[in-house]
């Protein structure tokens, strides 16, 4: 290799929880991996959001083809009032968080819109996220480098493609990384281990782990936030 970069590989999940912005401070770049097949009831198309009877999630209603789709050709369905049925949970149970009003009118720009595809609803919300936080990571979709394969495989050639030297692979690449095609190629692998940060949440008296990114933003000072998410627990063990 000649260059010494380090990058780390996702799906673009709706409203990313706070290991995904973790794991993007690690690297040097960050892929999207957007051309790989969706993945049903997962985080894709949905995440938690924090009310006073627990964690709901809120779903972005998708095509009735998407399972037999790449993740970038999904296209959202506006049969119903979601987005209404979205910002109106967001504000009842939000509106008097120390720092909502800070974000307030991001949410109302976001359901006003009208997303033909799920990823770019999910690249527009990870990008203002990440310019919340104040990462300067590139961000890249897999889908423009021209790369294919599968599983391990369309992971090494993205690698190769970047010149990496290292991968943080996420902590179930353990079950399925066919490590010694990386080893070949002279590319480490580290897997991201992130214990999760406990912070206090105004509309609940016990900690609800793994809400969504705005949770804590609507809970403390963006400078906070980042600090609180670099200072997680997190390690990268080979």
């Amino acid at each position: 290799m000649l260059s010494n970069k380090t990058i780390t590989i996702h799906q673009p999940e709706t409203f990313p929880w706070l290991g995904f912005f973790n794991k993007m401070m690690l690297a040097d770049e960050y892929i999207i991996l957007d051309n790989v097949k969706f993945r049903k009831n997962y985080f894709q198309n949905r995440n938690q959001f924090l009310t006073n009877q627990g964690s709901v999630f809120l779903t972005v209603p998708i095509e009735k083809e998407a399972n037999s789709k790449l993740i970038k050709d999904v296209k959202i369905t506006y049969t119903n009032k979601w987005q209404k049925k979205h910002l109106n949970t967001i504000k009842q149970n939000y509106s008097k968080a120390p720092f909502f009003k800070d974000y307030q009118n991001f949410f109302e720009e976001l359901y006003n819109q009208k997303f033909e595809f799920l990823v770019d609803f999910n690249m527009y919300i990870i990008s203002y996220l990440r310019n919340i936080l104040d990462i300067k990571v590139p961000l890249l979709k897999a889908s423009d480098l021209d790369v294919n394969g599968d599983s391990t495989e369309l992971l090494l050639n993205i690698c190769k493609k970047r010149e990496a030297n290292v991968y943080i692979s996420g902590r179930d690449g353990r079950n399925y990384l066919e490590v010694s095609m990386f080893e070949k190629e002279d590319i480490k692998i580290v897997y991201h281990n992130f214990t999760h940060p406990q912070y206090n949440q105004f509309n609940s008296k016990e900690f609800v782990p793994y809400m969504n990114t705005f949770d804590l933003l609507f809970n403390y000072p963006k400078e906070e936030v980042k600090e609180i998410i670099l200072k997680g627990g997190t390690t990268c063990e080979e």
